[in-house]
């Protein structure tokens, strides 16, 4: 039951960026799916299912040994195509913002909404709260909650590591904000992996 649970809180969160990429045209988004495909290949460690729950990837397929690393070299690819298809997209944002080119040159027009600010936010909040339940986890070991609990840090400091790229890269107000985001998610991270093996020996 609580490896279920586990595998259904890795499984949310691409369902979530799925839902997003249906009813939203934010390039912000692609830095979103590039992050969750290099780092969700921590699920494909020796012992991370165990403590984060299956890739929902290989778990869909099956896949196993040769195959699973081949899926893993085919997301590593798929991850370079949409941060550069984010890094080419995020012109859709305007240049108005933007940082770095050259004053002489004519500002081209926002095309979509920025949503980059909202993105800084959210990353930096997830981010927060990823740091805390990861920490939080280490002290429900021997109640069955501490790997539901890690696998949720885990995930969620994917998802902000994701909203704090595509809010840094974009032309945004909140760049403090996403950077900081990006620092506590990336601390939550590391604090997931290392309490991965603590909690599962």
């Amino acid at each position: 039951m609580g490896g279920q649970l586990q595998s259904a809180v890795a499984g949310l969160p691409w369902l979530l960026t799925a839902f997003l990429l249906a009813f939203s045209s934010q390039p912000a988004l692609l830095a979103l799916v590039a992050a969750q495909l290099v780092f969700g290949l921590t699920l494909l460690l020796p012992g991370a299912a165990e403590a984060f729950g299956a890739d929902p990837v290989t778990l869909t397929f099956g896949a196993t040994g040769v195959e699973a690393a081949l899926f893993a070299l085919i997301r590593g690819a798929l991850a370079v195509t949409a941060w550069s298809q984010f890094l080419f997209y995020r012109m859709l944002y305007g240049t108005a913002m933007a940082s770095g080119l050259d004053p002489r040159l004519p500002a081209v027009p926002e095309v979509e909404l920025n949503r980059s600010d909202t993105f800084a936010v959210a990353g930096r909040a997830l981010g927060g709260t990823a740091l805390i339940v990861v920490l939080a986890a280490l002290p429900l070991r021997g109640t069955g909650l501490e790997l539901p609990a890690l696998a949720a840090g885990h995930a969620m400091a994917i998802y902000a590591i994701g909203l704090g790229l595509g809010a840094a890269f974009s032309p945004t107000t909140r760049r403090p904000a996403a950077l900081a985001g990006i620092a506590l998610a990336s601390l939550g991270f590391l604090a997931s992996v290392a309490a991965g093996r603590f909690l599962v020996a």
